[in-house]
């Protein structure tokens, strides 16, 4: 055999692969030329037919595929999500697909003892929205369960009220003559409450079918839970579009911005309840007298933001948990700046955010001066009450927290750093680009990682019983030694007064002759 020729074998299995991939080539075609054949029909999962509408001719189980199952017919997948021009003139609201799991049971227990009242703040709200929201609610919520539903008009010009009041007897309107802000038109709202439980709403929302129900059952077992609805997708720009949740938990970062996260993918898409770190503080229910026994909220809280960390410390700290409930399903409009259609003050917002950390997290200030620096140098005002309040409370620490309930934060906190062009921050800018959703780290803690730290969590929550009972109070709080000041000597402060002030115009021109190499990144805020 020639000097570098292959073996005979070799040449075999040349050969054999030749075969093969001809007979792949010849089967590709085959397959091509039935797709031409079939063309201007859909799958049906394991056939192809005229139509949706035959595909479910033969039963639910054939409609897959190119088709869904909704409202007991068979449509295309983009039918399915979007509300037919004929139902939404016949009911009021864009009719939407049911989203919930089929493992998911009616609901139909006696809840006459927990009556809820809806509470919708609003600020420049669309009537569309309006409209929609209170007809979905009206036509997917039983009569018997709804005390009141309280409108609220935070200094809006017309209040609306009659045009309400057209479309349910059950609505209260509260006019604010001035803008007091979302948090104290929350308050407002829930002074006047007269149901055992109450439940927050936004005025831009579709209810779906039988959502109350599970709701009020996680409540009836546990009276210091606070339960969300799985919340269902509508874009800022088409009202009548209603597309299924993403799954995963309401967290936060270390600057206190809302995430929306499942690491590891490890949180499914079935009917069981289960525990957020978080909430989106908008859309939820819990017991009133459990809402103001926590003390809800800092009425020097002002206008938007803040009232979402707030809730979450309170709950999950001083003896209650917060759940997702995926049989309760809501369509909510999420929004990004751009869309909002009302002004809200950076400023006020981090001032909110100060005074919370400041009460809730003394131990770990330095991690949210580093994320949010402009917030070293506020007059936060009389933080007294409420940091005797936490103590009334007998909270558990931060770090309680962070162990027990939201590990990813943990990890995050040696590795914040921030996006940003701005020279004062050089020393902690981010190596990469934040991933999507994210704004202070670069990276998101591996999945393996999580597991291990949720599994650990779980393991000291049955070995204690700790999280899932109800029982204020613990070994593990506060001493009464606050940390309420600003930390550092007068001198540092007024240095970063200085760096502050100065970085406006320096960051400009320094952004202009020396651009990073990495592009700058885009905060998302969603209006939740």
């Amino acid at each position: 055999m020639p000097r570098g020729s292959p073996p005979a074998i070799l040449l075999g299995a040349d050969r054999f692969w030749a075969h093969a991939a001809a007979l792949a080539l010849l089967l590709a075609a085959v397959v091509v030329a039935d797709v031409a054949v079939e063309e201007g029909k859909v799958s049906c999962g394991f056939a192809r037919k005229e139509s949706c509408e035959v595909c479910g001719s033969w039963g639910r189980a054939w409609c897959s595929g190119d088709c869904r199952w909704r409202h007991d017919k068979c449509v295309t997948e983009a039918e399915s999500f979007r509300g037919e021009e004929g139902e939404v003139d016949s009911r009021g609201f864009p009719f939407p697909p049911d989203t919930r799991s089929q493992k998911c049971k009616e609901v139909t227990d006696d809840f006459s003892n927990h009556t809820v009242s809806i509470i919708i703040p609003w600020l420049a709200e669309t009537w569309e929205h309006m409209e929609a929201t209170l007809k979905a609610l009206v036509y997917f919520t039983p009569t018997n369960l709804i005390e009141e539903i309280i409108f609220v008009s935070d200094g809006n010009a017309d209040s609306r009220e009659a045009a309400l009041k057209a479309i349910s007897d059950k609505v209260v309107v509260i006019a604010l003559p001035t803008r007091h802000g979302l948090i104290r038109a929350k308050m407002k709202a829930v002074s006047i409450a007269k149901a055992p439980v109450l439940l927050f709403m936004e005025s831009h929302c579709i209810v779906n079918r039988n959502w109350l129900p599970p709701l009020l059952q996680r409540v009836r077992e546990n009276p210091r839970v606070l339960a969300m609805p799985q919340l269902d997708f509508i874009p800022a720009t088409d009202f009548r579009v209603y597309y299924p949740a993403t799954v995963g938990h309401w967290r936060y970062e270390w600057n206190m911005n809302l995430v929306f996260t499942n690491p590891g993918d490890f949180i499914k898409d079935d009917e069981v309840p289960y525990v957020s770190p978080g909430t989106s503080g908008g859309i939820f229910a819990m017991r009133k007298d459990w809402f103001q026994h926590l003390g809800l909220f800092d009425p020097y809280m002002l206008e938007w933001g803040g009232d979402h960390f707030e809730l979450t410390m309170k709950v999950w700290r001083c003896g209650g948990a917060i759940e997702i409930v995926p049989c309760s399903r809501m369509g909510h409009l999420f929004r990004e700046v751009v869309h909002r259609p009302y002004h809200v003050s950076e400023w006020q917002v981090v001032h909110n955010y100060a005074r919370l950390a400041q009460v809730w997290i003394p131990d770990h200030l330095r991690i949210f001066y580093k994320v949010k620096p402009q917030a070293f140098v506020m007059w936060l005002g009389d933080l007294s009450e409420q940091l005797a309040k936490r103590d009334e409370l007998k909270c558990k620490s931060m770090e309680w927290y962070l162990d027990n309930v939201d590990q990813e934060l943990k990890w995050e906190a040696d590795k914040t750093c921030l996006w940003t062009p701005n020279p004062a921050h050089y020393l902690m800018w981010c190596e990469n680009k934040p991933p999507d959703g994210r704004s202070i780290v670069a990276k998101e803690m591996p999945p393996m990682e999580y597991l291990a730290a949720k599994q650990a969590a779980r393991a000291r929550a049955e070995q204690l019983r700790e999280i899932s009972e109800w029982q204020p109070g613990s070994e593990e709080h506060y001493d009464g030694i606050e940390n309420s000041a600003l930390p550092g000597p007068l001198y540092i402060k007024l240095l970063w007064i200085l760096l502050l002030a100065s970085a406006a115009g320096v960051g400009r021109t320094f952004w202009k002759r020396s651009r990073p190499s990495v592009d700058r990144c885009t905060k998302k805020t969603h209006d939740v």
